[in-house]
This record gives structure tokens, sequence and C-alpha cells, in this order.
């Protein structure tokens, strides 16, 4: 009963932010002055000028630097070469059976993304964000962040051509960041999303450090790319060492008209550390002392029979585990996603089978969660504010005593996406 009082109380709730939200995709200097004593972009743009023949100012920052007249000088505010987008989130929701608390909890999120150009085919991009859902809340989402409500900086890379290829580089770029192949197209933002065993290609992303990417889209619509990460480099376990936690990713793929699809290959260390990021002391519950390093194929690919308006997806991921001095199976995992546009909204629903290793004896041998399914609604209110309101249920499997029931999750929520 709490959880369906839950279901009532989330939309409404969210619904009660709608007269907040305000058209802002791009920044509009004018309209700003309205409030304020400056009565026109040109007031704004007589500050810090260099000489008369200085660009003005462009709404959104758009424009690119004349470097010999302008010398890179920032005078406190923004290149007029970098433009500034975000988004506000605000999360609501209850958990049936969750390890933490079965109430109904509030919170957000917000990020930042910053994106510069020197040359006009270049751009360095940085990305900040901060949040609050912590460890004691159940209901959260992929756009949930655990930011302690302070901002922080996660991402980081600058990426320019070299011919026909496109090349990434910095000091925290995602092993997916560069990557034009696409196994999936199904949205995956809500609750699954926020929980590393259930979103989509969980096994293939979410690696991020140091590194270098490369990739090329070629003109009759097929792709490639590759990547090495390490996920430790700004420790003292290093990066390209033996201690350290490196990520080969490789990728592969074709863009249609109304299909298409791809294989991923990722070589990974330090799984325990990313597995541990979502599921607390999952790996020592596990009885896993060491570190788990794995090769992972993902295959997937998509389908839009009409024009777009739904939207077919179907990913399988297979997990090659290596764990030093004990011998562990492999195993899969696959997920199906079925989007359909309803007017302006897109309903959207994906079940997802959840594998994973269990402890017998001195092994470790496959096992499953059961499955997981979800069913959401994305609702645009206007051009800066979405809805998005669903229920996700897990079907664990209890055929066996041995099986590991984690995650035994029903949730209800809703979430408010503000962009600007």
């Amino acid at each position: 009963m709490k959880l369906f009082k839950s279901l009532l109380i989330a939309p409404a709730a969210l619904g009660l932010m709608s007269p907040l939200a305000v058209s802002a995709s791009e920044t509009n200097l004018n309209e700003i002055s309205n409030y304020s004593d400056v009565e026109t972009i040109d007031f704004a743009n007589s500050f810090g000028k260099v000489d008369s023949n200085q660009k003005e100012l462009l709404a959104g920052g758009e424009g690119l630097v004349d470097s010999d007249s302008y010398n890179h000088r920032h005078d406190g505010g923004f290149s007029e070469t970098t433009s500034l987008t975000g988004a506000a989130f605000s999360q609501i929701g209850s958990v049936d059976k969750g390890d933490d608390t079965e109430a109904l909890t509030a919170t957000y999120s917000y990020n930042l993304d910053l994106n510069t150009s020197f040359t006009g085919e270049d751009n360095l991009y940085v990305g900040i964000e901060t949040g609050n859902a912590v460890s004691s809340v159940d209901f959260r989402t992929g756009d949930s962040v655990n930011g302690s409500d302070e901002l922080s900086v996660a991402s980081m890379y600058y990426q320019f051509p070299v011919g026909n290829f496109d090349i990434a580089v910095g000091p925290l770029l995602d092993n997916d960041d560069l990557m034009p192949t696409t196994t999936t197209i199904y949205s995956d933002k809500f609750f699954m999303s926020g929980y590393g065993l259930l979103k989509s290609n969980f096994w293939l992303y979410d690696r991020t450090g140091a590194g270098v990417a490369v990739s090329r889209n070629f003109d009759n619509g097929f792709n490639a790319s590759g990547s090495i990460i390490g996920a430790e480099a700004a420790t003292s376990d290093g990066f390209l060492t033996e201690e350290g936690a490196d990520v080969v990713t490789l990728s592969a793929g074709y863009d249609g008209d109304s299909f298409g699809g791809g294989i991923v290959y990722v070589s990974s260390d330090g799984y325990c550390d990313l597995v541990n990021d979502y599921i607390s002391t999952t790996c020592s519950d596990l009885g896993i002392t060491s570190d788990i390093s794995a090769d992972v194929v993902g295959i997937g690919g998509y389908w839009t029979p009409n024009d777009g308006q739904t939207t077919i997806s179907a990913t399988i991921n297979h997990v090659d585990p290596d764990i030093s001095g004990i011998t562990t199976d492999e195993f899969t995992d696959l997920q199906l996603g079925l989007e359909h546009e309803f007017g302006a909204g897109v309903l959207s629903a994906s079940w997802k089978s959840i594998p994973l290793l269990k402890v017998s004896g001195s092994d470790l041998v496959n096992d499953t969660l059961g499955s997981y399914y979800e069913i959401y609604f994305t609702q645009p209110i206007n051009d800066s504010l979405d809805l998005t309101y669903g229920v996700s249920v897990a079907d664990p499997d209890t055929d066996s005593d041995d099986t590991i029931e984690l995650l035994d999750y029903s949730a209800v929520g809703a979430q408010a996406t503000f962009k600007f």
C-alpha cells in the first residue's frame, strides 16, 4: 500500500514545480537586462575590450577567438568561444524492500557542461556536477549524483581532429566519451539506470580516468573507435602499470536510416571498484578478496520501424572474469528496450536479466538475481522542463535456495528535469 501511495504522490509533487520552468535553452543577455540597469547587450560588450575592433559578445557565448587582437584575455568572464549548458534534476520516490528505507525520499542533482573551442574544430569539455543522492537513499535514477552537496569536476578532456579521425585526451575521460558506436538507443533514464547491475551496458562503460581515445565515422555509415583509460592514474598505482587499473576499449558499428548496431570489446582491471561504486561491499560480500579483471564483449542493435515513432533495442554482454587464484564461470546478461511516442511524450519499457557470480567452495560459479522490469513515461511540459514517472519491479529467481537475492526492489517515483 505504501508503494501505491507513493505512486500517487510523486508525479503530483513534481507537477507543482512546472510553473517554475523557464525556457532558457540559450543565454539571452537582452532579456536578462530587463531586470537591471543595463539596457542593451552593447553595454555588456563595453567591458574588457582590448580595442575597438574586438568582436562583440555573443548571446550564448558562440563565436571564435581572434587571437591577434584578443590575446586570450578573459577579464573575469567567459571566453567568446565558451558555451554553457546544464540541467537540474529533482527526484522523488519510494522503494519497497529498500535496504535503507522504504520512506518517500526527495533528492536533487545538478550538472553543468562547458564547451570551449579555440580553432572552431576542436573542443575542450568540462563537466561539473553535484547532488545529494547519498547511499542512504534507495530511490535514484541515472541522473542522480552522490555529490554530498559539493560541486566536483566529473569529466575533462580535449577533442580535436587529425585528418579523418577525432582524437580526445584528458585527465577525466570516460571510455565511451568519443565512441561513435551505438548498441542501443533505449533512453534508460529511470530507476534501473541508477543501479550498476541494472543499467544498460553496465559491464562495458562507466570507466573514467586519464587516457586517450580515437574514433572515425565513415561516409557509408560504418564507424570505429579505440581508447585506453587509466582508472587509477590519479593514485600511486599509476597508469599503464601492473598495479594500476587500465581499461582498453574497442568498438565497431553501423548506423543506417532505420536500424543500426555494433560490437564493443572492453578489457579492464578494477571491476570490484566499479561494482562497489553502486552496490556497497559486493565483492567482499561474495568472498572476493582480490580484484576482478575481465574481458567483456557487448553486442547490440536497434530498429526504428516507423520513422522513429517506435524504437526497439536489444543488447547482450558476455563477461569473462579473471580473479587470481579463483576459478570463475563466464556469464551473460540480456536487455530488451522498447519506446513509443504518444503525442509529445514517450513511453519506455525494458526487461533485463541479472546474472551474478556466487561463491561455491573456492570457486565462483554462475548464478542469477532473476530479472527486472520497468515502465516509465516522459512528458515534456515545455522546452525546458520534462517530467518522468514510472515503476520498476524486481522478479527475483527463487528456484534455488542458494540464489543470491540482492536488489529485490520494487520502486515507484518521478523525476523533473530542468534544462538550460
